[in-house]
């Protein structure tokens, strides 16, 4: 029997794996714990690289019934409801890092049909979350806790593995007469409502109170699923370049103070996956692969301080936190980052300058330096020497994004909208663009004087959040523009009617499920 739009929901809330726990104050790890809501059976390795994985292949009911397009369409609309209500930290730099630390794991899967999109949530909550569409997201006080990249990438594996497993989209095999919109409200209010403290096991207790027979075959299903992903996520590690004993041992990291975070919740869900079995599962498994680990990128530490100075709140007074540290021992030169960091923010960029002069010469691969000692140089009134910089930097790194991006805002802020567009576009046509991007791109785009173009990238934002009517209606207005070259025009028109086939398409699938 179909289960309720209640239960439904509920099922939707419980969806996501999570990493949970209220984070600290910002010196030293608070307590935390696991939890991982429950989700249903069957399992799928896609690759050659998990053959030996001793995962059954999936059949036919999630591949029948919600396709991988579905699956994007549904996350990309839930992704854009968390930016709009700014739950994303939209920074290049960050946005950047987390990107290509998960693309380094999910790229061992070889599962070339499968999207990866990895986000940084502005939330201290401990928190993890691997949802449709192959949207991962890593809560900011996540990574204040993990003392290196290699605990923020078992993290990351483990949820790749979820995606890698198809989980989420299983979840709700039954339930697929849903519409595309309804699913993706119900998970952006899922990940809104977990990532602020209403999530992993406080809402498993909650839903365990009312409907705890229901619940509990799904339940059951938790251990499995659970295991799959780290058993792949494990296999990404070694794959990867990073210890795979990295996972059992932040896994017994949380399971310590889970006893805290475990009181009041109900018997049925106290036997958490987290357990000595399962530890040693991820141990048995990482013993299988020889460390063969890579040397640690030293730009965790800088975004692990970047991410700190980005997601503080006030009553954090951030201004203070560095200059309390260095009142008991000198700064590490991420935390030095940092504190310039806070400098330009509170209007103090001329002192950030020589600290950022001196990090970019002692790490001169690091692009991130070379962007905020451009955005502290633009800040303190030395604008050519801040484009001096820029344009020497893109030279080094070529269309590298955070720098191409720090770039067209400090010539857009010069009154230099026509340059920024030309590099914009430039980034656009040659790198995967970020949703942050392209409407940046759109601005430049419209401060250039170019309305065509701003409603084209407009519309490519609206595909980006999975919102195709408005695509639709964006690509309208370009067509619409006054001054259309004959190539926009074509290009604009080439690009609604593809929009427009997806609609159709759209509705046919809706019509056939109905």
């Amino acid at each position: 029997m179909r289960r309720s739009y209640a239960a439904l929901f509920a099922s939707l809330l419980m969806l996501s794996t999570s990493w949970t726990a209220v984070a600290g104050p910002p010196v030293g790890p608070p307590a935390t714990a696991y939890a991982a809501p429950p989700q249903t059976t069957v399992s799928y390795a896609p690759s050659a690289a998990l053959a030996g994985s001793n995962l059954p292949d999936l059949g036919g009911p999630a591949n029948a019934l919600i396709s991988k397009a579905e699956e994007n369409q549904v996350g990309r609309m839930a992704l854009q409801q968390l930016r709009d209500q700014n739950a994303i930290l939209e920074d290049p730099e960050v946005a950047d890092y987390i990107q290509q630390l998960g693309m380094r794991l999910a790229s061992q899967a070889h599962d070339e049909g499968q999207n990866f999109t990895y986000n940084v949530l502005r939330e201290p909550i401990i928190n993890a979350f691997a949802t449709f569409g192959g949207i991962i997201c890593i809560n900011s006080g996540l990574i204040l806790v993990t003392d290196d990249e290699s605990q923020l990438a078992s993290v990351v594996a483990h949820e790749t593995g979820h995606v890698v497993q198809r989980h989420m989209a299983r979840s709700v095999v039954d339930e697929s007469r849903m519409s595309l919109a309804t699913t993706a409200a119900m998970l952006a209010a899922m990940i809104l409502g977990a990532a602020a403290g209403g999530g992993g096991q406080a809402i498993e207790g909650a839903m365990a109170l009312g409907q705890a027979t229901a619940y509990q075959q799904e339940v059951n299903y938790i251990r499995s699923h659970e295991i799959e992903a780290d058993a792949v996520g494990i296999e990404l590690l070694a794959g990867a370049g990073f210890d795979p004993n990295e996972m059992a041992a932040f896994f017994e990291n949380f399971s310590r103070s889970e006893g805290l975070s475990m009181e009041g919740i109900p018997a049925l869900l106290v036997d958490h996956p987290v357990t000595s079995e399962r530890i040693a599962a991820a141990r048995s498994r990482a013993a299988s692969f020889p460390v063969k680990a890579l040397p640690e990128s030293p730009a965790f530490a800088f975004i692990k301080e970047r991410v700190r100075v980005l997601t503080a709140s006030p009553e954090t007074h951030i201004d203070q936190y560095y200059t309390g540290i260095h009142d008991h021992r000198a700064l590490t030169p991420a935390e030095r980052y940092g504190q310039a960091l806070v400098q330009i923010e509170y209007k103090d960029a001329a002192a950030a300058v020589p600290t950022l002069r001196e990090l970019q010469t002692a790490y001169p691969q690091m692009t991130m330096l070379y962007a905020a000692l451009g955005q502290a140089l633009a800040a303190s009134g030395q604008t050519r020497e801040a484009m001096t910089l820029f344009q020497h930097s893109i030279v080094l790194f070529p269309r590298n994004v955070p720098l191409t991006v720090r770039y067209a805002e400090a010539l857009m802020q010069n009154n230099q909208p026509q340059e920024a567009h030309v590099l914009l576009i430039d980034l656009f046509n040659n790198v995967d663009p970020s949703p942050a991007q392209i409407r940046l791109t759109a601005l430049a785009a419209s401060a250039a004087g170019d309305a065509g173009d701003a409603y084209e990238y407009m519309a490519e934002y609206d595909l980006a959040g999975g919102q195709l009517a408005l695509a639709n209606q964006q690509l309208e207005l370009a067509l619409a523009s006054p001054g259309l070259t004959n190539q926009q025009r074509a290009k604009f028109r080439a690009r609604l009617d593809q929009v427009r086939g997806w609609l159709r398409e759209q509705q046919q699938s809706r019509h056939g499920k109905s």
